[in-house]
């Protein structure tokens, strides 16, 4: 009798011990994985981060440059040549055209596998930068095209134009420089636009360094990550 209750109590031990060695190779196999969903996740939000950090930093020159033109056009206009101000007009329609690369986090997120970060301070970064700030270059982009269909819709009600390279310019500056220079109506378009153009790199510029930051800190965790 007392050798059945052995041998039952063996086979019962050897079971529960079965039981909780499957259970605890599961455990280590999920956690494995979710390390690397967490990882992945990581290198894509990373990847994306580094393509609109050079994305702003691209637009921000091109917006440099436009806020150059525009202030010589709007303290001294008469100062400028004719070639020049045939292509000042040309360059002072262009608007910001960036695309940013969003798609990777919607698709973490859809699926799930943004959740796999552990370090919820960094979640919470991730989320507020692309629900919220991120909208703010949608948010000047919309203004900056605003401001630029405004003064395209001056000059053609006012002025000839034709094709250039950027957009379009006066057809006969020789004819029409001195009615544009003193255009009020003009120079409140100018002003306006100078004013758009400037907020919107000031304003990009803070966001660029809180990317700047929020990619540093991701790559700081992934290669924490990396080294366990």
């Amino acid at each position: 009798m007392n050798k059945m209750l052995t041998r039952g109590g063996i086979e019962f031990l050897a079971v529960l011990l079965g039981i909780s060695g499957s259970l605890w190779l599961d455990d280590r196999s999920t956690y494995a994985l979710d390390r690397k969903y967490e990882i992945e996740a990581y290198e894509r939000l990373s990847n994306a981060l580094l393509q609109d950090i050079e994305g702003l930093k691209v637009d921000a020159k091109k917006n440099d440059r436009m806020i150059s033109v525009l202030e010589k056009m709007i303290n001294g206009m008469g100062d400028i040549s004719n070639d020049s101000l045939i292509n000042y007009i040309d360059i002072t329609q262009s608007y910001s055209d960036m695309e940013t690369h969003t798609s990777d986090y919607e698709t973490l997120k859809n699926t799930g596998r943004l959740y796999n970060v552990t370090d919820i301070d960094m979640l919470e970064s991730i989320i507020d930068m692309y629900d919220n700030k991120y909208r703010e270059i949608e948010d000047w982009k919309s203004e900056d095209k605003r401001a630029i269909w405004l003064q395209d819709e001056f000059f053609i009600k006012n002025y000839s134009m034709r094709v250039a390279p950027n957009w379009t310019t006066i057809k006969d500056i020789k004819k029409d420089r001195e009615r544009l220079i003193n255009d009020s109506t003009y120079q409140n378009y100018l002003i306006f636009l100078f004013k758009v153009k400037s907020r919107m790199n000031e304003e990009w510029g803070k966001l660029r360094a809180e990317m700047i930051q929020l990619n540093a800190d991701i790559t700081l965790r992934l290669e924490e990550l990396v080294k366990k």
